[in-house]
């Protein structure tokens, strides 16, 4: 399980587990697979915790990519969280976004760009 998996990953650099951090992992484990926005992500926390800060979030955030948990990226504007780390293909349609497990398409495009992909966002009409 994510959380489990993010929690050890947090003790293990030293990280305290605040009720704010544990609450932040456990929106990513609920909704991650939507892969949220942050704005959303905060709107989930402050339910419970309503002072927390953009940035203390973000900083949380920034944390857990850090930390090889997440991934982050730019969609219209907003930043979105993404919980699959491994390469993959992301198809966007409208406000839904569905992962794409294409290793062949991954390697062409390593191959094209002599680079390693971790993520390909692809909009959809």
């Amino acid at each position: 399980m994510w959380r489990e998996k993010a929690v050890t990953a947090l003790r293990k650099a030293g990280y305290k587990l605040t009720p704010q951090r544990l609450k932040l992992i456990e929106i990513l484990e609920d909704i991650g697979s939507e892969h949220p926005a942050l704005t959303e992500v905060l709107r989930r926390v402050r339910k419970e915790f309503p002072t927390m800060s953009f940035s203390t979030l973000y900083s949380n955030v920034l944390t857990l990519k850090k930390l090889g948990l997440i991934e982050v990226f730019s969609l219209n504007g907003e930043t979105r969280v993404e919980l699959n780390i491994n390469p993959h293909i992301n198809l966007i349609f409208g406000d839904m976004i569905v992962d794409l497990d294409a290793p062949e398409i991954i390697i062409m495009i390593e191959n094209k760009v002599k680079k390693n992909v971790k993520l390909v966002n692809v909009l959809l009409d």
